[in-house]
């Protein structure tokens, strides 16, 4: 089991094995890993811009609360593409899983032909 250890300015986890990284890749289908390894992604394509927009700032808002920032990306005003790694440890700990958990949860007004070439999976 990893351990967080968070301050008032900060929230660290030791880097994830290769074991360990393998198994958090298969409990987030949806999220990408980068070929370094050191990073996971996925992107989003909302309706339009103001939901790509408000998508994009309720990411922001739980990483505040989280205090853990992922790299966010809005681009063709609609695509939101969030990446995840943990910048003190230069890669990949069990919080960027965690707040990737999190913000699939959040609720994303999609591009209904993106989501027709795109189906999400149903949930378990």
């Amino acid at each position: 089991m990893t351990t967080l250890q968070c301050g008032e300015r900060e929230c660290r986890a030791p880097q994830l094995t290769e074991k360990e990284l393998e198994q958090k890749v298969k409990e987030a289908p949806l999220w990408e890993l980068s070929p370094d390894r050191k990073s996971v992604s996925r992107t989003f394509v909302a309706k339009n811009f103001a939901e790509g927009l408000k998508f994009f700032n309720a990411v922001a808002q739980l990483a505040e609360e989280w205090n853990h920032h992922p790299d966010l990306h809005l681009t063709d005003y609609r695509t939101v593409r969030v990446v995840l790694s943990t910048h003190a440890i230069q890669g990949l700990s069990a919080l960027d899983f965690s707040l990737a958990a999190r913000i699939d949860k959040i609720d994303v007004a999609y591009s209904p032909k993106w989501l027709r070439e795109n189906p999400l999976p149903s949930p378990v």
